[in-house]
């Protein structure tokens, strides 16, 4: 349904030139669910921005050679105004802060309806019937009353379900979750995620999930692709990412959960160092000076994307004959 080719996304700052996305393929087939997972700033949100086309210009460009295709048309080259027919309709989009993505001054059966009337030209009674069923499938209690809701009105819950069904109104056939549980307690988390897999088996949309919790990603999706600051470093299914983890950073991810089975006043294990700074990257693989299997052509050549039964990892360790030439 999605097919990414040689995505760059770079923001041109007065600091200097932002890689945030550099050189990314990936694709979504129809019905499944792909995850995203990396830590803050490896370049989940900006990939799922770029797919939708909502990169702010300037300062962000998409650079030339790009290819994003949907249902074999290219993404790229439509005009503003056929983007518009596409979002919202084809594909949708949960973003990540319900409280700053919902508008404060509008209720929330306004901000449904607004998507119902534009794609599809109901009436505005029509319009509104849709809203309130929207906001009964994702499970919001008295959906009549609620619609003439504000925003602060409701709990962090109940605004993130609102934003699925916002999402949701009009069928799309892809579905973009940016951290749609962040925040929220638990409890709320499970019923978040049984929902849109119940909605996902329901409607029959595919999912790009995006997020940094491995659970959800456990939970939830199909395939699994690893991002770390701006590149895929690795993409499987999920059964063999938690199975047989490739790329050190993913090990690191996955060492990372707390178990149930760690002995009491062990420490959890961590990925020493943080991310690097886009404005200076390290020579090399992005991930050297924090991977403790750190070889000398590490630190001087960058590893290709290179595929194994299906499994792509972008690391030496795993191109032994080429890291021995070098």
């Amino acid at each position: 349904m999605v097919d990414v080719k040689d995505l760059s996304t770079y923001f041109y700052t007065e600091d200097g030139e932002v890689p945030a996305v550099d050189g990314v393929d990936f694709h979504i087939n129809r019905g499944e669910t792909l995850g995203v997972v990396g830590e803050s700033g490896c370049g989940k949100s900006v990939t799922s921005l770029s797919v939708m086309r909502l990169i702010p210009q300037p300062p962000g460009k998409i650079l030339d050679g790009a290819s994003i295709t949907f249902e074999g048309e290219e993404l790229l080259t439509k005009p503003e105004s056929q983007m518009r027919k596409i979002r919202g309709n084809d594909i949708s989009m949960i973003f990540q802060e319900p409280m700053t993505s919902l508008n404060p001054v509008y209720t929330v059966g306004d901000q449904i309806m607004e998507a119902i009337s534009l794609h599809q030209g109901l009436s505005d009674r029509e319009s509104r019937n849709k809203a309130i069923d929207m906001l009964r499938l994702v499970g919001i209690p008295a959906p009549e009353q609620r619609v003439d809701e504000y925003p602060h009105q409701l709990s962090g819950g109940m605004r993130q379900r609102v934003m699925i069904g916002m999402a949701l109104s009009c069928n799309p056939k892809l579905l973009i979750a940016d951290e749609p549980t962040t925040a929220l307690d638990v409890t709320i988390q499970a019923q978040i995620l049984e929902l849109m897999k119940e909605l996902k088996d329901e409607l029959g949309m595919a999912i790009m999930l995006i997020t940094h919790d491995l659970g959800v990603i456990a939970e939830m999706a199909e395939r699994v692709v690893v991002m770390y600051a701006g590149k895929i470093v690795e993409e499987a299914t999920a059964m063999e990412i938690f199975r047989d983890p490739q790329h050190p950073y993913t090990e690191g991810l996955i060492n990372s959960i707390p178990r149930l089975d760690q002995p009491t006043g062990e420490r959890l294990h961590v990925i020493e160092g943080v991310v690097p700074n886009p404005l200076n990257m390290p020579v090399g693989c992005y991930f050297h000076p924090r991977c403790p299997y750190a070889m000398d052509i590490c630190r001087s050549e960058q590893p290709e994307l290179v595929t194994k039964d299906g499994h792509k990892v972008a690391c030496w360790l795993h191109d032994k004959d080429r890291a021995g030439v070098a």
